[in-house]
């Protein structure tokens, strides 16, 4: 069914109410549970009625595109510091924070708007808010990051509190409504579990912060250990699993899929982090805790990728481009759990091994996931704007011809064998290695950006 009466409109006829004769009975009114369930106040909404308009979602994703391209210029330039392992320079905060804020939390913002619906049956409760929430958004990564390159500890308060602020509207507007919802009730768990994982993030760091500021002393290293695990893994990845625990299968049409995972491991990952980064906080006085949650962490993300297979064997559809690189994503992952829990077992800091740690995690794991699902979502999303109440006139494209396959091939390609040389250009100590990772990376980011930059621009 196409949303806002498309349907209708492409078939060029206006629907008529039905007769109700002794020859033409009247439509049996709809049940309002299954048989043997219990009957439910909710609302049978169609997703077209709480869609959200294009706009909302296409701000958060376009935004995000400008700050991966931005992000992989970054990453050209420090990436002779990575390699020294030198992952704790103002610099590499800021390009940190080009993936982590500008691409990977911008693109979860705005999905969520175009997810629960069609998901949970519901939507956001007011589009103005979503707006608000997302210009407080790039105005606080803005901030955050152009302080952090050029070091002004002025703007890293200001920035602080503009994400913060739009995190907790996030969480009003649309990640709450999951509450009482019937319909996909894991994936609201698992957004409502990761956005709080966020708000906890935000506040350690707005405890360094406050450092920076003279207010009061801290631990830098603990308080960014634990900031930087409750964000990357309590947020973006907790969301990764949740939500595409639901996507994947769908874009796939996987079925008979077992959903025992799932629920086990939301509360490994989830509390794995939360211990592990409690005991990141409170230093060397509880090692036991700093174990039991690593390896809760790793059990967790383990089984995930046990599991992540399932989605793809099982799928009859062919994944293309875009699910082929969210499936070489799972790889990054798996070198990233490896690698912590080298670092989980060692008493040794390893700058590089830290430092590869991230790049496998941050620029391998979430961004080539959040690319591949780009590829899914936005072309057709596009094409319901543009597209969908021309339908049968003669000319219009369909999904698949706003995307060229080869450029989208080449553009995948390049950000997964630029993340994959970088991280062993790292590993390595590489120079020359991780400029030449990171410039490939950086071409596949730039011809990501101006593909959907051009689907947008045809009529």
């Amino acid at each position: 069914m196409l949303p806002g009466g498309s349907e209708a409109r492409a078939s060029g006829t206006r629907a008529r109410k039905l007769p109700t004769t002794p020859t033409t009975p009247a439509p049996p009114a709809p049940p309002t549970a299954r048989e043997g369930q219990e009957p439910t106040s909710e609302p049978i909404v169609p997703p077209a009625a709480i869609m959200p308009p294009y706009r909302l979602p296409a701000e958060h994703f376009f935004a995000a595109l400008g700050w991966l391209a931005l992000g992989a210029l970054g990453l050209a330039a420090i990436a002779p510091e990575l390699a020294a392992g030198a992952y704790l320079t103002p610099r590499a905060a800021a390009v940190t924070h080009c993936f982590t804020l500008g691409w990977v939390t911008t693109s979860i913002f705005g999905a969520l708007y175009q997810i629960y619906p069609v998901a949970l049956g519901v939507g956001a409760r007011s589009t103005r808010v979503g707006h608000l929430t997302f210009w407080m958004l790039q105005a606080g990564i803005l901030c955050l990051v152009a302080g952090a390159w050029w070091w002004s500890p002025n703007l890293l308060g200001p920035g602080w509190l503009l994400v913060f602020l739009a995190t907790i509207a996030l969480r009003v507007n649309i990640v709450a409504r999951a509450k009482g919802t019937t319909r996909a009730p894991i994936v609201g768990r698992y957004a409502t579990a990761a956005v709080g994982s966020l708000v906890l993030a935000l506040a350690v760091i707005g405890v360094s912060i406050g450092t920076f500021a003279g207010w009061w002393p801290s631990d830098r290293m603990a308080v960014l250990t634990a900031h930087a695990h409750l964000a990357a893994v309590g947020f973006a990845t907790l969301m990764a699993i949740g939500v595409g625990g639901k996507l994947l299968p769908m874009f796939l049409y996987a079925r008979d899929l077992p959903e025992w995972p799932l629920r086990w491991i939301g509360p490994l990952v989830g509390g794995g982090v939360l211990l592990f980064s409690a005991a990141a906080l409170l230093g060397e006085r509880m090692p036991a805790l700093r174990l039991t949650g690593g390896l809760a962490l790793a059990a967790g993300l383990g089984l995930y990728l046990g599991t992540a297979p399932l989605y793809f064997r099982r799928g009859v559809r062919s994944p293309g481009p875009g699910l082929y690189l969210a499936a070489a994503a799972h790889a990054f992952l798996l070198a990233a759990v490896a690698l912590g829990l080298f670092l989980l077992l060692t008493t040794d800091p390893y700058p590089r091994i830290v430092a590869t740690y991230g790049v496998a995690g941050i620029v391998g794991w979430l961004t080539l996931f959040v690319a591949g699902v780009y590829h899914r979502i936005l072309p057709f999303l596009t094409w319901l704007e543009r597209f969908s109440s021309r339908v049968g006139t003669p000319g219009v494209p369909k999904v698949a011809d706003l995307t060229k396959p080869r450029l989208t091939w080449a553009a995948h390609t390049s950000l997964a064998v630029g993340a994959a040389a970088l991280s062993i250009a790292v590993f390595l100590g590489s120079n020359a290695g991780a400029r030449a990772g990171a410039a490939v990376f950086a071409l596949g980011a730039l011809t990501l950006l101006g593909m959907y930059l051009d689907i947008v621009r045809r009529r």
